[in-house]
């Protein structure tokens, strides 16, 4: 790909003014009875039925919603929740994106910094996902439960013959600046904040994509990856409305038999997921399953040497690595088929020196960077970003090649007799060494030299010797090792698949 077309062809996609207006296109483009969203039950949406259903949920949430109104949304990656969202988007609604996973209290927490009062689930799924005692605390709290089931049910004729006449238009009291969804950190480190992101972050970020990858209405994708993750929602279902990739959906990554089996099914040539549900997914899998695969978009952790190895030598496919951040739409950078150099068009960046590290600390601005945030104590006001730049929270060095490589988080560091001990790194060392095995490094107390690093492996085999052994290889120095290895029955992850640091944290802290 010419990268010096990149910014162009960016340009010339981001053109619309609406996520509507943007779905409504790709309709036009691709045919009312082109299919948009499928699963393996069987269960599809065309793009003529989504539009319909969207425009008949369009009335129903503008009757019960003030415009900009922030309600909760707890609902499963599959093609109806589409439709919900997209009623959402019409009726310039805004859902607020709950993941049920970290349970009752973060959701709690969550509906407050967001402002909502109402909760919209579904009742199937709330019973099918054991989900009641959730929704029942939700209730307690203070919350009405709205289900979408009596929403379709409660939609009269005339509902449907108006919703007939606006599904092909884009509603005209939408904008960029319009609020499209709030996501919510992860809420281990106390209340979660949310991320306010826009209609234009979003557009921008999906042509970003475009503009960046050879993708298009010729491939057919499939995403397991939950409408609460930032990626799930841009990669898994606004990226394939907004360009006509024909696209399968799976409430769960968990299943991994299923995922490949869908992918077989679909015969699908793109595939969304993060380096944990790869491997998954990848141990369950023939050649067969992935026959098809010309790519495979990865993003949320970094992917490892032996993920990728897997992927080419067993299926012939290659990852693309996503980097970025949920405040950022989320993707920021993007390595090619063509062109390893991880970039996006449309990103300015900024290195601000960082005391005691080799190293500097990424800012970024650009028109996918978050509207801004949600605070616990805000009272429902955002908070944008100073001058537009956000900080990332990763420590970078910039490479001969004017390449950025990532040192580690910024609050993933350890100070140990006064040096600066990436967890990152030791990680990545210890991945090395025990390939594919779940691990974790923490920075703990240390009453000698003020802070010790402690790695976690759920290998009953492992030990420090190995560790040390393959340092001495590498030429690492003895203080960029842990002091401490711990073996735990298994390391906590999160929905998304990442390592859950703060829980980790948290359980080696307990335990010593």
């Amino acid at each position: 790909m010419q990268h010096g077309s990149e910014a162009d062809r960016f340009s010339a996609l981001d053109r619309f003014r609406s996520l509507p207006e943007a779905i409504l296109a790709a309709r036009r483009a691709q045919g009312a009875d082109r299919v948009a969203f499928e699963d393996i039950e069987g269960a599809s949406l065309t793009y003529g039925r989504l539009a319909l259903a969207a425009a008949v949920l369009e009335r129903a949430l503008r009757r019960r919603f003030a415009a900009g109104e922030r309600v909760g949304l707890l609902l499963p990656a599959a093609p109806a929740a589409v439709a919900v969202l997209f009623g959402f988007w019409r009726a310039g609604r805004v859902p607020a994106m709950l993941n049920p996973t970290v349970g009752a209290g973060p959701v709690i927490s969550a509906l407050r910094t967001a402002g909502c009062a109402t909760v919209l689930s579904s009742r199937a799924f709330v019973e099918k996902g054991g989900l009641g005692d959730l929704a029942g605390a939700v209730q307690a709290a203070g919350f009405r439960m709205l289900w979408t089931e009596d929403l379709v049910a409660a939609a009269s004729r005339l509902d449907k013959l108006a919703a007939f006449v606006t599904a092909r238009f884009s509603p005209r009291d939408l904008g960029r600046d319009t609020e499209a969804a709030v996501l919510f950190t992860s809420g281990t480190e106390g209340a979660p904040k949310g991320v306010v992101l826009t209609h234009g972050n979003l557009l921008a970020n999906v042509a970003q994509l475009q503009a960046r990858a050879p993708i298009g209405p010729t491939d057919r994708a499939v995403s397991a990856l939950p409408l609460f993750h930032s990626f799930g929602l841009t990669a898994g279902i606004v990226l394939p409305l907004a360009t006509g990739i024909r696209t399968g959906l799976h409430p769960s990554p968990l299943h991994y038999r299923v995922i490949p089996e869908l992918a077989k099914k679909l015969r699908a040539t793109i595939l969304f997921g993060t380096d944990t549900f790869l491997a998954g997914w990848g141990r369950r899998a023939t050649a067969e399953h992935f026959a098809a695969l010309r790519a495979v978009v990865a993003g949320a952790e970094p992917v490892k040497a032996t993920t990728r190895a897997d992927w080419a030598d067993r299926f012939g496919a290659t990852i693309l690595e996503g980097y970025g951040a949920t405040e950022t739409g989320p993707v920021l950078a993007l390595n090619d088929l063509d062109d390893p150099r991880p970039t996006v068009p449309g990103i300015e960046h900024r290195l601000d020196p960082v005391a005691g590290v080799d190293g500097h600390r990424l800012l970024v601005r650009g028109p996918n960077v978050m509207a801004g945030y949600l605070r616990p104590d805000a009272g429902g006001r955002v908070e944008p970003p100073e001058d537009g730049w956000y900080d990332t929270g990763d420590i970078v060095r910039v490479g001969e090649d004017g390449r950025i490589v990532i040192v580690g988080r910024a609050k993933r560091f350890a100070k140990i007799g006064g040096e600066m001990v990436s967890l990152a790194a030791v990680e990545a060392l210890a991945a090395e060494v025990w390939p594919g095995e779940p691990l974790g490094a923490a920075a703990l107390p240390c009453p000698r030299k003020g802070q010790k690093v402690v790695l976690a492996i759920a290998d009953p085999a492992a030990s420090l010797d190995r560790l040390r052994a393959r340092a001495r290889q590498a030429g690492v120095a003895e203080i960029q090792l842990p002091s401490e290895l711990r073996i735990l029955p298994e390391i906590p992850v999160m929905a998304s698949g990442k390592t859950d640091f703060p829980r980790l944290q948290a359980m080696l802290e307990a335990e010593a």
